[in-house]
C-alpha cells in the first residue's frame, strides 16, 4: 500500500527560489528535477533519482527464488544498479514537505539533501492523539481501524470494524486512555476526482505518515485527493493560519 511521509518546516526561501537551487543539483549518485506545479501555485514538485543496488531493488517484488535468479541473470549482463525515483512535494501554504514513500533510511537521506540544499530543518509531522480525534470526527465518512499504545500492558492494541467512532469498545479505550491512541484509519470526507470515495486513509500520529489503501485497486490516489488530505492534517494540527 502506497505510504507518504509528512515532514513540516518553518521557512523557507520563496518558490521560485527553491526550485531554482533544487533543480539539476547532483549529489552524490543522486540527482534532483524541481518544478513549480502545474496544479497548484503553492507547490514545487520534485523527482528524487538515485541509484538502487539490483538485489535490494528487486525485494518484495518476486518470490526469494525468482528474485535470486533474476538477480544473477542481472548481474551476468553488468547490471548490478537500477535508477529508480522518488516522488516529492513542498507545499508553501501547508509548510510540508511530502516524501512519496515510508520512513526508511532514503526517506532520511532526501529529507538531509533538501536540507543541506535549503537550509532549513524539516521535522517530522506529529498528529497528537486529540488532533486524530478530531480528524476522524469532523474529516471522516466513517472510522475503520485505531490504534492504541501501552494499553494494558501491551505494546499496541487494534480495533477494527465499521462505524468506530459508534463502538462501544472503542469509545470506553478513549475514555480510559485519551492519551494511547496514535494511529486511525478512515474514509476520507474530501472531493474525489472520480467519484471513487471506498478507499482508507491511515494517519500513524508518531511517524507522520498517512497510508491509502483499497484492496489493492489503485497504485496512487490523484494528487488532487492527496493534497486535501494533507491540507486537513495542516489544518488541525495548527501548520494553517486560524
Amino acid at each position: 500500500m502506497p505510504v507518504i511521509t509528512i515532514f513540516t518546516f518553518d521557512k523557507l526561501p520563496d518558490i521560485f527560489e527553491i526550485c531554482k537551487i533544487l533543480n539539476g543539483k547532483k549529489v552524490n549518485d543522486a540527482s534532483i528535477n524541481a518544478k513549480l506545479s502545474k496544479y497548484n501555485k503553492n507547490e514545487v514538485f520534485v523527482q528524487y533519482w538515485y541509484f538502487e543496488d539490483i538485489e535490494d531493488a528487486l525485494k518484495g517484488v518476486f518470490s526469494q527464488d525468482d528474485g535470486y535468479e533474476i538477480v544473477s541473470f542481472l548481474k551476468d549482463r553488468n547490471k548490478n544498479k537500477v535508477l529508480k525515483r522518488t516522488y516529492c512535494f513542498i507545499n508553501m501554504a501547508t509548510k510540508t514537505l511530502e516524501v512519496y514513500r515510508g520512513p526508511d533510511q532514503r526517506t532520511q537521506e532526501i529529507v538531509s539533501v533538501f536540507e543541506k540544499l535549503l537550509n532549513i530543518k524539516f521535522v517530522p509531522l506529529k498528529v497528537k492523539p486529540e488532533e486524530l480525534k478530531k480528524l476522524y470526527s469532523e474529516y471522516s465518512i466513517e472510522l475503520k481501524q485505531v490504534m492504541f499504545k501501552n494499553v494494558h500492558g501491551l505494546i499496541y492494541d487494534i480495533l477494527r470494524g465499521n462505524n468506530l467512532e459508534n463502538n462501544y469498545k472503542f469509545n470506553q479505550y478513549l475514555q480510559n486512555f485519551p492519551d494511547c491512541l496514535k494511529a486511525i484509519s478512515f474514509r476520507p470526507k474530501i472531493r474525489f476526482l472520480n467519484n471513487y470515495n471506498k478507499y482508507s486513509v491511515t494517519v500513524n500520529g508518531d511517524k507522520g505518515t498517512i497510508r491509502l489503501s483499497s484492496n489493492e485497486v489503485f497504485q496512487w490516489r490523484p494528487r488532487y485527493e492527496v493534497r486535501q488530505i494533507v491540507f486537513i492534517l495542516a489544518s488541525i494540527t495548527g501548520l494553517l493560519p486560524s
